[in-house]
């Protein structure tokens, strides 16, 4: 555990969580990580284990095993009766869950590298329907955290986690600060009181009026936007961070504000998230937390000020924070300010509401957001982003699919990753459908004959042609070994680039993080592809790329060059 730090609030459940290792000890346990059953982590599960791992989950030490997983859902408190509200698991599917006992320790890995190691003190199959009802207050799949579950893997596995590798962030590195950094910061400069703000959206006028609200009872405000997985309607990390960034250099006295980012994905979860989103600041050093309307809310699951109502339902001191409970501003045209219905007589005809959806629509058709909605510097950089995206969308004529086929550990998952982020960079709509993630839902029940994998990739070229007839760039990541039924697909699709990831069959065996090769020379896997099944490479693609000799980014570079030429992607 990591020393506290004096003066300021203590962490949730006494102690700030430290899981990660360093120095021989780390290298040791790397080293030891090769040889054990290795589980492939998604980005989800990735920032999970970052919070774990930082403290920002404090006073977790590892995913829930069986006892806290349902004291959780039932009673948002662990078994040990701390404020605990949203299950934090490790889902395998059944394949995976046969090769793990409890007792063992196992590989937690990240494009290909071991990034952590649990020791499974748990293993235990939830009813999920239950843990949706009782987290979410729905079983309805359209509900994005629902649908998380849904598509998550059957078993869950409990137990502490070591994080023994540096997470491979591309992003933001300035401002992923852990609880430790934060509260030392916070130290530095003499905060005794301080008061987080979570957000997901760029910070507009209502955001300001409740922060200086709050800044006026406190010695420092500490924005924490989340960066983690979240809607694909939602604006962009990068250009969010932007605005925050513009906001705070301008209109807030500077030695009484800190930006750092969240790394949580969002779930979506209302009420209880909003609980878990307290706590973690918490741990960060924050004394008080800005609750306003409809926090962690998606459609129409929760009320309003649901998640304020929540922390009534703990005892005093059950959890340390304070919420700061705000209704939801609005700019009054008769008061001439920002105001709430505690504060504005006036009729709901002065009083100006936007909804996101109405901002969205005006930045689509050029209109800057009126100065009463958000600052004018931050509405511009919106409009900026905005159009860029739309007159990229409208410059491409036409959606194409991407297709990714080598042999398992070629490298193709990892390309295909860093294209999708790049062109999600240059402002292109993407979907990227992955292989082993869509035998996982949309192809689960085939097995690996030659029959069943025709059929496999044959639904994958289905989704595929039609996104592509929607102008969607799709990237498609499979190892489709036979050249008939790629074929076949780039035949119905038409708009299909070919890109033949071309690794050496021994390479791909050194980089096996499942042990797959290994079981397969030995006969315990059938139809292995490079060992007791062909695999045929393509004759003519139109991009092949060498992971011995190339970077992933000089691999992506070429597939980006190859759109280029083709015509999907813009030249300038």
């Amino acid at each position: 555990m990591t020393k506290k730090t004096s003066g300021l609030i203590a962490p949730h459940g006494g102690k700030l969580v430290n899981r990660v290792l360093s120095g021989s000890e780390a290298q040791n346990l790397l080293e030891e990580g090769q040889d054990l059953y290795k589980i492939a982590m998604n980005k989800r599960m990735m920032a999970d284990i970052e919070c774990i791992a930082n403290g920002v989950y404090s006073p977790l030490e590892g995913f829930l095993t069986e006892e806290d997983y349902n004291s959780v859902v039932q009673d948002m408190h662990l078994a040990s009766g701390t404020v605990w509200p949203i299950p934090v698991t490790l889902t395998v599917d059944e394949s995976d869950a046969s090769n793990i006992a409890e007792g063992d320790k196992i590989s937690l890995t990240f494009q290909d590298q071991v990034i952590a190691i649990m020791e499974v003190t748990s293993k235990y199959t939830p009813d999920k329907k239950v843990e949706a009802f009782k987290v979410y207050r729905t079983e309805e799949e359209s509900h994005p955290g629902v649908s998380a579950i849904y598509s998550a893997g059957n078993v869950y596995l409990g137990g502490p986690i070591s994080l023994i590798a540096t997470i491979p962030h591309t992003d933001f590195h300035n401002y992923r600060l852990t609880p430790l950094q934060t509260r030392e910061a916070f130290e530095e400069k003499g905060w005794k009181t301080v008061v987080a703000f979570q957000t997901r959206n760029p910070i507009h006028r209502a955001h300001e009026y409740l922060q200086k609200t709050a800044l006026e009872i406190v010695d420092g405000l500490f924005v924490n936007p989340l960066v983690g997985k979240t809607k694909s309607d939602d604006i962009p990390a990068d250009v969010r961070m932007m605005t925050y960034e513009t906001i705070l250099g301008k209109y807030y006295p500077e030695n009484r504000t800190f930006l750092s980012v969240f790394p949580a994905a969002m779930r979506y979860a209302g009420p209880r998230e909003a609980i878990m989103h307290a706590i973690a600041r918490q741990n960060y050093g924050c004394t008080h937390f800005i609750v306003g309307r409809d926090h962690a809310g998606v459609g129409d699951y929760y009320g309003t000020y649901d998640a304020q109502e929540i922390f009534e339902e703990f005892q005093p001191g059950e959890i340390g924070i304070t919420p700061l409970k705000f209704e939801h501003a609005f700019h009054c045209k008769q008061c001439e300010q920002m105001a709430t219905n505690k504060t504005c007589p006036h009729d709901a005809k002065d009083r100006l509401f936007l909804s996101g959806t109405k901002v969205r629509a005006m930045l689509f058709e050029g209109e800057m957001p009126p100065p009463e909605f958000t600052r004018r510097e931050v509405a511009q950089i919106l409009l900026n982003a905005t159009l860029e995206k739309k007159a990229i969308t409208e410059n491409l004529q036409k959606g194409v699919t991407v297709w990714f086929t080598g042999l398992s550990g070629s490298g193709k998952s990892t390309i295909a990753q860093n294209l999708n982020k790049k062109l999600i960079e240059m402002g292109y709509s993407t979907e990227i459908l992955d292989g082993d993630i869509i035998r996982q839902n949309l192809t689960k029940g085939l097995g690996f004959s030659k029959e069943d994998r025709d059929e496999n990739i044959r639904r994958i070229g289905f989704v595929a042609g039609m996104l592509t007839r929607n102008n969607v760039i799709v990237i498609c990541s499979t190892i489709s070994p036979y050249r008939e039924i790629r074929d076949e697909v780039r035949t119905k699709i038409g708009d299909f680039v070919e890109v033949h990831v071309d690794t050496p069959l021994e390479v791909c065996e050194s980089r096996d993080v499942k042990g797959l090769y290994e079981r397969a020379r030995s006969g315990e896997i059938k139809n292995f592809t490079g060992i007791s099944d062909p695999y045929e490479e393509p004759l003519n693609p139109e991009v092949t790329v060498k992971t011995v000799d190339e970077t992933v980014d000089e691999s992506t570079q070429q597939v980006i060059d190859k759109l280029k030429d083709l015509g999907y992607l813009n030249s300038d």
